[in-house]
């Protein structure tokens, strides 16, 4: 690489999806949001109080024994690119390109922990989940916040909870996202009559740029509402519950198409072939496209000649960040990167057989 990163290695060479995941659910995400007591919130700290804060909550983070080998990296000593990078990784719905000094992250060897000091809250402990393992993905984030709060006093209130800088986080301060894949059912135009059928008010859907209008790579993502007057269990619940609703409608639609949008997906299917084939520049949105509807391709039996681990693979990695480093230069210009792009995806494509 032309310019040394400030990540660790670990970071880099594991991701979160790097194992066979479930083709419709390919991940999850929980996050806690946590406030030192007796301490403004980060928003009303200056940069001297930020410090002190992060300092106490980056000692008992660096001790934590459920962590592996963990290493904190401060706001204002890692680029933009490296920045964007834990954005891409983790799939978090908002950057960190304003961080500055009393601010920082801190990763472990396991790629899928991400603990924020004074982002938004004094703590937000996240842990990605690609495994479909729900229940030990909660008990491991639980675990680690117990451990930090056997030794910092949390901002708790007897009538609102834990206290955060944003009154709809306080109570539990827990935010679960769950990232479902449902190209047929987007594309065959039945999402929103989907969601309305099965609204719930404690979930909110939203796509990964944040609304429903605009789908990236077919993924939407649910979130619960509400993290007041509700308990976790109560969250975890009703999310996963909706989760496994729309992942059933998915697999319905897939096993009986009609055969005029059968007709239709197979158009988009080819489509999406030859552009990833043969394109000379392809932007962010358009590839991650692309590269969802052959996932869904090949689980219909419309393509052969690669895996559903390494098309999943390839949806995350072409985002900026992780393609500036898959091809080893973070100074490429941003008028080159769609042809950067563009040759980074070529590769994948041999060896891949249209079979419609």
């Amino acid at each position: 690489m032309k310019e040394k990163s400030s990540l660790p290695q670990a970071l880099l060479e594991h991701i979160p999806w790097e194992q066979e995941t479930n083709p419709i659910w390919p991940a999850s995400s929980f996050i806690l949001h946590r406030n030192i007591n007796k301490y403004f919130f980060p928003p009303k700290m200056n940069e001297a109080q930020l410090k002190q804060t992060a300092s106490i909550l980056q000692n008992s983070l660096l001790k934590s024994t459920t962590l592996d080998n963990p290493v904190f990296l401060s706001a204002d000593e890692i680029d933009a690119i490296d920045k964007e990078f834990l954005f891409e990784h983790f799939l978090c719905l908002e950057g960190f390109q304003n961080t500055m000094g009393g601010q920082g992250f801190i990763v472990d060897n396991t790629s899928r922990f991400l603990g924020m000091l004074n982002i938004q809250d004094h703590l937000q402990i996240q842990l990605i989940d690609c495994k479909g393992a729900w229940e030990q993905t909660w008990n491991t984030i639980s675990q680690i916040e117990n451990l930090i709060g056997s030794a910092i006093e949390f901002s708790y209130s007897p009538k609102f909870g834990y206290l955060s800088s944003d009154p709809y986080l306080a109570g539990t301060g827990l935010v679960v996202l769950a990232y479902l894949h449902l190209p047929v059912t987007i594309h065959t135009g039945q999402l929103h009559d989907t969601l309305l059928k099965h609204k719930d008010e404690e979930i909110l859907a939203t796509g990964m740029q944040g609304t429903i209008d605009e789908m990236v790579g077919d993924i939407l993502v649910l979130r619960n509402s509400y993290t007041l007057g509700i308990s976790e269990e109560s969250i975890l619940h009703s999310l996963h519950s909706m989760a496994m609703k729309l992942m059933a409608i998915e697999k319905t639609l897939r096993t009986h198409l009609p055969t005029e949008k059968s007709n239709e997906l197979k158009d988009m299917v080819s489509r999406s072939y030859g552009l990833l084939m043969h394109s000379y520049q392809l932007q962010t949105k358009e590839a991650m496209n692309a590269l969802s509807l052959l996932k869904m391709g090949l689980d219909l039996g419309w393509i052969s000649g690669i895996t559903d681990q390494k098309l999943t693979e390839a949806l995350f990695r072409c985002r900026r960040a992780h393609l500036l480093y898959e091809i080893k230069d973070k100074k490429v210009p941003i008028g080159d990167i769609p042809r950067k792009r563009a040759e980074y995806l070529h590769p994948l494509m041999h060896g891949i057989e249209l079979k419609i």
